[in-house]
This record gives C-alpha cells, structure tokens and sequence, in this order.
C-alpha cells in the first residue's frame, strides 16, 4: 500500500519543527535574560520540589539569623549597660572606703554623700535601660518600668520575680534557644535585698546625724560583693555572645552550602545556554531551509 504525502501534511511538519526550534530559542532566552532555568515546579517537578525544600530551610536559616542579630544588640546593650553600673558602684566604693575614714571633716562627708546618692539615681537610670521600647531587666514584663526610688532611695521593683518566667527567649537554629535577657532582680535586687538594698543601707549610714565611720564600714564588704555580682551578670552575657557567633557561623555554612545546591538547579549555566541556543538557530535555519526546497518541489509537482 502506498501513502502518499500532501502538501499539507508536508506543512503540517514544516510547521512542527519550526515551532519546537523556535520554542527551544525562546526557553533558552528566558533563561539567559532571568538567570534562572527553572521558573516553576510544573517544568520539573523533582527538582522543582528539591528547590522547595531549599527555600523552606534558607527561610528558616534567614529568620535565625535576624533573631541572632537582634540578640546580639540587645546582649551587648545589657552588657554595656551594667559596665556602667560596675564603673558607678567603684566608684561608690571609693567614696565609701574614704567615708570610713575618721579623719574626715563634716564638709568631706558631705560631699561624699552628696556624689554618693547622684551616683546610685545614675544607677536606678541604668536599671531602667529599654531597646526597641522593651525595658531589659523587667524580665517578661518588658512594658513595665522595673525599678523606683523615691527621695529616701527605697526601691520599688515591679518587674517579673527572680523565681517567675523571666526569660526572653529566641530560636537561633533548629531546636536551640538563647535568652535575650538577664534576671533585673538577681541583678539590682529588690526593697528587701541585693544591689539597691545594699546602697540604702550606705545612705542610711551617712545620712545620720550621728555619723559612724565603723557603720560605713559594714557596707563595704556587701557593696564589694554587689561589684562582683555586676561582673558575672556581664560574663553571663559575653559567654552568650560568644555562643551566637560560633552559631551564626555554623548557620552560615549552611546557608552557602544550600544556596550553591538550589543554585546547582535553578540558576542557568551561561555557557551551556549560548551552546543549545546556537544549537536551537542552527537547527531553524536548517528547518528554513529544508522546508523551501520541500515547498518548491511540492509546488513543481502540482504542475505534472
């Protein structure tokens, strides 16, 4: 049985070709011009869900690394919040040590205790530090301010308790936390005991009109200790900082190692994409060509 091809059918073909060359030209342009040679999951549905995947674990690498960098800031705002308070309290310190001294004149003792008591309403300042409009050593309850003297120098804590839920804490990668905050109380105390409790006592001491060199002198031991106390509140949060980084660093490696894997698929080789596009013209112009000669010999058999 013999099949004889038409004109049309000889056409139809022509056609075919002409629009899978000129198809290929147009998918490689598009991926020259956007850089990227899957644009959608329909194209290649494995990859494209590899792709997926790579984009939910960069996102989450991404919001780790924010919540890092937010960390940071806050820690070393703290930190250097406290290195205040040490440099205030050493120096209350040396007041008090020169107000133990019994050689002192009225005049002396007054003086001291004038700088004495603007010192410690810096400190109460310094306890009420915020970041982004968050008080830092109010615990959970950042909106409210922590501490309050009145002219006596009682203090007035209204933070969260040392032995409530007082940690501000943030993801920084998979299934790891980090506090944002230090405890305020464990820090400054309270009207009972602790930081502010040991500077009322100085004042009390200094403020009778019976002054007592040996009642000044009872202070410094619990001030020292409140000095020490700053100092590892600071150590705690340097230690911190260090652990964000070495976790930051760790969260970079991961980051580059699953951008070069989506990349490795999505991102358009150049030099393979000018190779199959020359490939692609080649191939039209072949299929031109080829199609006219067809054409003209068609059209020449029309006329036997």
């Amino acid at each position: 049985m013999t099949i004889r091809i038409t004109s049309q059918m000889t056409s139809g073909l022509m056609n075919t070709t002409l629009n899978k060359n000129l198809s290929g030209i147009y998918s490689v342009y598009e991926q020259i011009s956007t850089g990227k040679k899957l644009t959608s999951v329909g194209q290649s549905p494995i990859e494209g869900t590899k792709v997926m995947k790579y984009n939910t674990q960069l996102g989450q690498l991404s919001d780790w690394s924010k919540n890092i960098a937010t960390a940071k800031e806050e820690l070393s705002m703290s930190y250097d919040t406290l290195g205040l308070v040490n440099e205030n309290l050493q120096r209350i310190n040396e007041l008090a040590l020169q107000a133990a001294n019994s050689t002192n004149s009225d005049e002396s003792i007054e003086a001291i205790r004038d700088e004495i008591n603007s010192r410690i309403k810096t400190i109460e300042q310094l306890s009420n530090t915020k970041y982004q409009d968050k008080y830092i050593f109010s615990g959970s309850n950042t909106t409210t301010r922590p501490y309050t003297l009145d002219d006596d120098f009682n203090v007035t804590y209204e933070g969260t308790p040392q032995d409530g839920d007082w940690e501000r804490n943030v993801e920084i990668s998979k299934d790891t936390t980090i506090a944002l905050n230090v405890n305020g109380q464990e820090i400054f105390g309270d009207e009972n005991s602790g930081l502010f409790a040991t500077l009322k006592n100085l004042t009390d001491s200094l403020n009778t009109a019976d002054f007592d060199p040996l009642e000044v002198s009872a202070c410094l031991t619990p001030l020292q200790n409140e000095i020490k106390n700053v100092t590892a509140a600071q150590a705690t949060m340097s230690n911190r900082v260090q652990r964000l980084d070495a976790t930051s660093a760790i969260n970079s490696d991961f980051t580059l190692n699953l951008t070069e894997g989506k990349s490795s698929i999505e991102d358009t080789d150049l030099i393979q994409a000018a190779s199959e596009l020359a490939r692609y013209q080649m191939a039209l112009q072949a299929s031109l060509q080829a199609g006219a000669t067809i054409m003209q010999q068609v059209s020449l058999l029309n006329y036997i």
